[in-house]
């Protein structure tokens, strides 16, 4: 090679390394969001498996779930005062896309006025916020509670969806880059995804729309629920977020209210429900065209009974029955039905985990017909077999009279309510190690990858057990030796049972979790 074809070379391969380390200092941009500790002073910040606050030391995050729309009708700033004395240091505030976004990539000022007003009464009373996106455009998972369950999710079949998704997060972004008050965005809600690596692809995506406007704040990336239902949690392409997990174990018992399956608990001990059949009390068949009658049955439980179980039946029936007002005595006494702490006999609640259980499409709650209330329990065309049913009770000594008032039009076939008397079958031990070992997942996650763990949601509904103080002492118990961050669902609901508070003026309905919760979030977690 000669000397002028030396220094060409030398000068080409020069450009080449220049243009080499341009496009990897590009790609580390692009795919590798800048984060370095100056970018987040004043801000929470993940360190290692810690959240540090702005004086360097550790935050544990402990505080309470609430619904923004919760906002435009009952809270207000009293309620963000009330969870401060409780002594929480943070709310995770739950977000409908629907109450920002008015049509694609066009978003509401009204929607954003309100949340910087509880953003304000949060910087007032020092509490961080978590910005939740609860519910995505085109809906991202087919079960959520707060926004009852969806015909269609197809968040993860239309890229248009997701877009609106990546742009709503990019306002959001935009918006609140500087509010120190957030402590993170809480990315999306229980996503269900057609695999981990599209649910991989759809965070990274939004990580990194977030960056572009937004170095400062912890990113929280949920765990997905996989087609199986088991749940995975999966690391993202940025350094500073806090990897999120759900905790509803054992769900028939700590989501009591809202599910249809409420076995009869003792904690620690047993989960039962109903075994063997022991015996039935059945009444006389309704047949016929009739306004509203009032059918009853009396029974005495047979030798052996343990737990009782409330029916309407119906089966080669080519009209429609309407039953409401549904009453169960023992005693004199009334007993809730479809369950304790379930008052729904008049079926008034359409959601279907604060009704009776149903086993066929001709059992509906309707609102054709109701002898009090709006609604009633509709039996329509039940040729197949078709019922209602309550949640197991604990049987009673006793008379036991059930009475239902009902309307036929039409009916045929046999259609009848009974008392039906069952042994108890025992569904699973639950106790703190039994707590611990469903957390086995997250905590492995935590360890393998050196990252913070946050449940952002758990509960203890309102339980007819006396040990439901028991369990939710266990779980704080156990969050607080694992040091992982949490967040109660929830402070309030409409639902009686299901928040802490309820009601136009709120007021305490789950006494159990408010004077638990309140030692634990003032309490220290251990180093």
């Amino acid at each position: 090679m000669s000397f002028q074809e030396a220094i060409v070379f030398r000068s080409k391969r020069k450009r080449l390394i220049l243009l080499t380390s341009l496009f990897i200092a590009v790609a580390f941009l692009v795919f590798v969001p800048a984060f370095t500790p100056t970018e987040t002073k004043g801000f929470l910040k993940v360190k290692g498996d810690m959240v540090i606050g702005p004086s360097g030391n550790p935050v544990f995050l402990k505080g309470l779930n609430l619904e923004f729309k919760d906002f435009k009708t009952a809270l207000n700033e009293k309620d963000i005062r009330r969870i401060s004395d409780m002594g929480a240091n943070s709310v995770r505030l739950v977000l409908d896309y629907r109450d920002f976004e008015t049509s694609p990539y066009e978003y509401s000022g009204q929607g954003f006025a309100l949340l910087d007003e509880i953003l304000g009464w949060c910087e007032r009373y020092s509490i961080f916020v978590i910005l939740d996106l609860h519910l995505a455009p085109g809906i991202q998972n087919p079960h959520d509670f707060v926004v009852h369950r969806e015909r269609h999710y197809l968040f993860w079949e239309i890229p248009a969806f997701q877009e609106r998704f990546y742009a709503l997060w990019d306002e959001i972004a935009r918006r609140y880059a500087g509010r120190r008050i957030i402590a993170g965005y809480d990315l999306l809600n229980e996503g269900v995804p057609p695999s981990l690596t599209e649910y991989q692809r759809v965070m990274n995506s939004a990580a990194h729309r977030i960056r572009a406007r937004d170095p400062h704040h912890i990113l929280i990336v949920q765990e997905a629920i996989m087609a199986d239902g088991a749940n995975e949690l999966a690391l993202v392409e940025d350094r500073n977020v806090l990897y999120s997990v759900h905790f509803f174990y054992p769900p028939q018992f700590s989501f009591y209210a809202t599910t249809t399956e409420r076995p009869i608990t003792t904690y620690p001990g047993t989960m039962v429900t109903t075994g063997e059949l022991v015996g039935e009390t059945r009444s006389e068949i309704i047949t016929g065209t009739a306004g509203w009658s009032q059918i009853r049955i009396q029974a005495i439980p047979p030798k052996g009974a343990e737990i009782l179980v409330v029916r309407i039946t119906s089966q080669g029936n080519r009209g429609r029955i309407w039953f409401d007002d549904a009453r169960l005595e023992v005693n004199g006494e009334s007993l809730d039905l479809p369950a304790p702490l379930i008052k729904n006999n008049s079926f008034e609640i359409e959601y279907p985990g604060f009704n009776w259980d149903t086993d066929n499409p001709c059992v509906r709650v309707s609102e054709r017909h109701a002898r009090s209330g709006k609604h009633s329990l509709e039996f329509s065309d039940c040729e197949s077999p078709g019922s209602a049913e309550s949640s197991p009770l604990q049987v009673r000594k006793g008379v036991h009279l059930l009475s239902v008032w009902y309307r036929a039009e039409d009916a045929t076939g046999d259609t009848r309510l009974s008392l039906s008397w069952h042994k108890k079958r025992i569904l699973s031990e639950v106790n703190k190690e039994s707590l611990r070992k469903e957390l086995t997942y997250a905590l492995r996650f935590r360890e393998q990858h050196t990252v913070p763990l946050y449940v952002g949601e758990f509960t203890a509904h309102a339980n007819p057990s006396p040990d439901s103080a028991n369990y939710l002492r266990d779980i704080l118990a156990l969050m607080r030796d694992e040091r992982l961050h949490w967040s109660f669902w929830e402070y309030y609901s409409v639902y009686p049972g299901v928040g802490i508070f309820t009601g136009d003026t709120p007021y305490v309905i789950n006494k159990t979790a408010f004077d638990i919760l309140g030692p634990y979030m003032r309490t220290a977690a251990p180093q």
